[in-house]
């Protein structure tokens, strides 16, 4: 048995400012540091024997505190966790795509997977990537634990295709938070989850500093 251990980064600065991110990047927030080293605590005891992470340097700051907690020695990234690539869009405030973009989004608010974003990607796309990427990842490291940082919707997208949905389907996977917490234990094809889209770890950091969740941050 494999068991595959899936997360988000920690908040941005775009994520407060409601801007699209997507391929992009923006810095960790001291929120969104935090919140990763409340993550890594969380993770300690679980006996990960290997970190990836997207190239993206939010999601890498992110798993620099996993690996320094846990006390590995490297951490590996690829492309192919990247988030959903928004093209034009990425840098843009979301509410004023809304505005720009009208009948893209009338889409996109019911049947995102039908969207390809003006120079980006579709969900389809992206599931692609990523899936394939982590199969490798569970034939690499059989019978052991590994970390993957991702982001939101490439992630939301992993969770929809692990519990056997379609990507059509993916409204009925849990959204995936800042450093939310996934584990599935894989043998053969079988994935059962354990925990899915969790944030107990941040339950004392909100007491301290409530978390305040951008209308569009949902879609990435």
């Amino acid at each position: 048995m494999t068991r595959i251990i899936l997360t988000r980064h920690g908040q941005t600065l775009w994520n407060i400012e409601g801007r699209v991110q997507g391929s992009l990047d923006s810095p960790l927030t001291e929120k969104g540091i935090l919140q990763a080293r409340s993550l890594a605590c969380r993770l300690k005891n679980q006996g990960i024997d290997h970190i990836y992470s997207s190239d993206s340097l939010r999601a890498i700051g992110t798993a620099e505190e996993i690996r320094r907690e846990l006390g590995l020695e490297n951490l590996s990234t690829n492309p192919a966790l990247r988030e959903f690539s928004f093209g034009e869009w990425e840098g843009c405030i979301w509410q004023e795509l809304r505005v720009a973009y009208p009948d893209i989004f009338k889409i996109w608010d019911s049947e995102p997977h039908m969207v390809t974003t003006p120079g980006g990607e579709n969900m389809e796309k992206v599931l692609e990537r990523a899936w394939k990427f982590l199969q490798q990842i569970i034939k690499d490291h059989s019978g052991q634990t590994v970390c993957l940082v991702t982001h939101g919707l490439t992630l939301k997208l992993l969770v929809t295709k692990a519990l056997g949905f379609e990507v059509h389907e993916w409204a009925k996977t849990p959204w995936q938070h800042n450093t939310a917490l996934n584990i599935f234990e894989v043998k053969d094809d079988q994935w059962t989850p354990t925990l899915l889209g969790d944030c107990q770890h941040l339950d004392e950091l909100e007491l301290k500093s409530p978390l305040i969740i951008p209308q569009e941050a949902h879609k990435e």
